[in-house]
């Protein structure tokens, strides 16, 4: 059979095997040379698609594929951004949007008219290509970690403030040329709608959801089907996909954990089949046959490329400069702002169609997308990579979380907060399941095991090692502090039992001894609604604290909830204190944060007064029970077990580099405690 028998491959079998072929092994080999993974896919698709050796065309299913991998990367983008970062910086995000939109339009519209000699409506079409960009190379942020960086939040604003002018400028021109009815009041007041429908609405069927319903692969879908419905209406009111896929980013971003098992579904989907798709896609509709014999498009290219590439920098520049931003956060907006992707393409069909394009001027906009994505690449894999260096050589973790646990009601809460405290670079998780020991112990010992293997594939699902221990003692308090030698574990988590069980004795008899024996980072919790859906931290620190490592360790726990969490912090507690929560440096909630000083336990009675089911009490306590410290603390822990206290709740119990000599704890009910925690 000869080569134009065999080939384009329409069979879709073979499709999908050439096609994920492609996806698993040229990373890979990108990997190996040093060369951006995202440009080499790129390429890849260029060489194989209908252009040069015309192995693939663009079909249905790769059209679908790569449609949804685009979308994604604008969904990411929006998860990934620092909503509060992004509100401090708008005013910047929306300087520079119409900066690096307007700079190369304004430099591609007059060298197109002058240089070029082309009509006015294809001058500003192609400037519009120009000026907006595609995130083509966020995924390179996103691997690196890197999206909440400021240079970037600005970046990503930009990037949607540009596409909306070129959609804008774009429609006033398709309008203006086919003489329709185009009422620019009208479109304008249908994005308002658009917006405000959104960011009303989604909050509050995600928190009614997610508080509802508990499994994980449900909310998979659900965040599928809002995705879908964004970019749906963002398509019927006349916007591009991409900014309904970036709103519903944007807007589900609390709602969905850096650190869990929908975020790494999310993840594995988008970045391992949808994004390496598009990806493969954009190189398929690349096709540089028709430019053979016909070098005027070379003129275009190399003006167009130019004045627009130097639009692009002179803006990264400016914002640059404006912030005192280094060197690589310029690299790093130039970066992401310099490619033209599916958007550009877009833009240049639809004027091909209409008319305001010739094949010479298509053929320019399709080597410009083949080019700019390349040098985009290029550009940001190097920045981000700098940076990601920069930061990893001063973090250096060597934590290791024991998570003890206990019933089936209480396993995922005690998870999700496993995995909000996890952070990448530490040691692996142990799990622990205590069954004292007696007649009943080989039921529990049973039971203890499909509690582990629960906690361990969720663990798996967002990608964090975990150890399982069932252990059979006689006691708890002394099974754990034997298993924390035993693994090396310098942090504990395990619940707190129900309201109505919450008493003193257990303060006495699990929370005493575990101060006494443990010198580790202690918290303790307990939730009354999934963590994603609370819309409120307290967090209470009662009489004088030591501000050393182990406060300021205590505070870096905080810190990583309200991250996780991204809702509005509110401190309460003596001037010291409060001044020593200040003076860690920290940014709670990434600015979402107050601080009252109140004189009296008294007044942090009034405070826990008012929570409400959605918010979380979290009130770190101290080591020594006989100090004034100590003190308050009892008297505020003997107000969260009453009848009406029906918040959630964590204790955060500091390290201590001291070690006490202490009795061995010995409990003549330990069976109804176990009992108790397990209800």
């Amino acid at each position: 059979m000869s080569y134009q028998q065999l080939f384009p491959i329409t069979d879709s079998i073979w499709i999908s095997f050439v096609v994920l072929s492609l996806v698993l092994f040229i990373p890979s080999l990108c990997k190996r040379l040093r060369f951006p993974q995202i440009a080499g896919l790129i390429i890849t698709g260029t060489l194989i698609g209908p252009g040069l050796l015309n192995i693939l065309h663009i079909t249905p299913e790769i059209s679908f594929f790569s449609r949804m991998g685009l979308l994604f990367i604008m969904f990411f983008a929006g998860l990934d951004i620092d909503l509060e970062e992004m509100k401090r910086n708008r005013v910047w995000g929306i300087t520079f949007g119409v900066i690096t939109f307007a700079l190369p339009w304004v430099l591609c519209y007059f060298s197109c008219i002058w240089l070029l000699k082309l009509n006015v409506h294809t001058a500003a079409i192609l400037a519009c290509i120009m000026g907006s960009h595609t995130l083509i190379s966020y995924p390179i942020i996103s691997r690196y970690g890197l999206g909440r960086r400021q240079s970037v939040t600005i970046s990503v604003s930009g990037a949607l403030v540009a596409i909306l002018l070129a959609l804008i400028v774009y429609a006033v021109m398709m309008s203006t040329h086919g003489n329709s009815d185009f009422n620019p009041f009208w479109f304008a007041l249908k994005i308002a709608l658009y917006i405000t429908g959104i960011i009303l609405v989604y909050p509050r069927m995600a928190r009614d959801f997610f508080g509802r319903v508990t499994n994980s692969f449900s909310h998979f879908l659900f965040v599928m089907i809002l995705l879908a419905f964004s970019c749906g209406v963002a398509q019927v009111i006349g916007l591009d996909s991409i900014v309904g896929a970036f709103l519903a980013g944007i807007v589900l971003n609390r709602y969905i954990p850096k650190s869990s098992p929908l975020m790494n579904r999310l993840d594995f989907v988008g970045n391992t089949l949808f994004v390496p798709l598009f990806l493969l896609g954009t190189g398929l509709m690349i096709d540089l046959s028709g430019m053979s014999g016909n070098w005027m498009f070379l003129a275009a290219f190399g003006v167009l490329f130019t004045v627009g590439t130097a639009g692009k920098w002179l803006a990264a520049l400016f914002v640059q400069k404006a912030n005192g931003f280094t060197p690589d956060d310029r690299r790093i907006i130039f970066g992401l702002s310099e490619s033209h992707a599916a958007g550009a393409l877009a833009i240049a069909m639809g004027a091909f169609a209409g008319g305001l394009m010739d094949n010479t001027t298509l053929s320019t906009t399709v080597l410009i997308v083949l080019f700019s994505c390349i040098f985009s690449n290029i550009i940001t894999e190097s920045a981000a990579f700098q940076l990601h260096q920069n930061e990893q050589a001063d973090e250096q973790h060597d934590n290791r979380l024991l998570v003890m646990l206990t019933g089936s009601n209480t396993l995922r809460a005690i998870m999700d907060t496993a995995m909000t405290l996890y952070q990448r670079g530490d040691r692996d998780m142990v799990g622990l399941y205590v069954t004292v020991n007696g007649e009943h112990a080989p039921k529990y010992m049973q039971d203890g095991k499909g509690r582990l293997q629960e906690a361990q594939e969720i663990a798996a699902s967002a990608d964090i090692p975990f150890v399982t221990h069932n252990r059979l003692g006689n006691n708890i308090i002394d099974s754990i502090l034997h298993a924390s030698n035993e693994f090396e574990t310098n942090s504990l988590l395990m619940g707190l039992p129900l309201r109505h069980s919450i008493n003193l004795p257990y303060l006495e008899n699990i929370i005493s001894p575990l101060n006494d024996g443990y010198h580790g980072q202690i918290v303790m919790q307990r939730f009354v609604t999934p963590i994603n859906t609370i819309r409120r931290i307290v967090v209470l620190v009662p009489g004088p604290v030591l501000q050393d490592d182990a406060f300021e360790h205590c505070m870096e726990v905080i810190y990583r909830i309200t991250m996780s969490i991204g809702c509005a912090t509110v401190f309460y507690g003596k001037e010291q204190p409060i001044s020593a929560v200040r003076g860690t440096g920290l940014n709670f909630s990434s600015g979402r944060v107050t601080y009252n000083e109140v004189s009296e336990t008294a007044d942090m009675h009034w405070v826990m007064r008012s929570l409400n089911q959605d918010h979380l009490l979290i009130i770190v306590s101290p080591r020594d029970s006989e100090s004034h410290a100590g003190r308050s603390f009892r008297h505020l822990y003997e107000r969260i077990h009453m009848a009406e206290t029906d918040f959630s709740t964590m204790l955060l119990f500091p390290e201590t580099q001291t070690v006490k000599g202490k009795e061995e704890a010995t409990l003549r009910t330990e069976r109804d405690f176990l009992k108790m925690l397990r209800m």
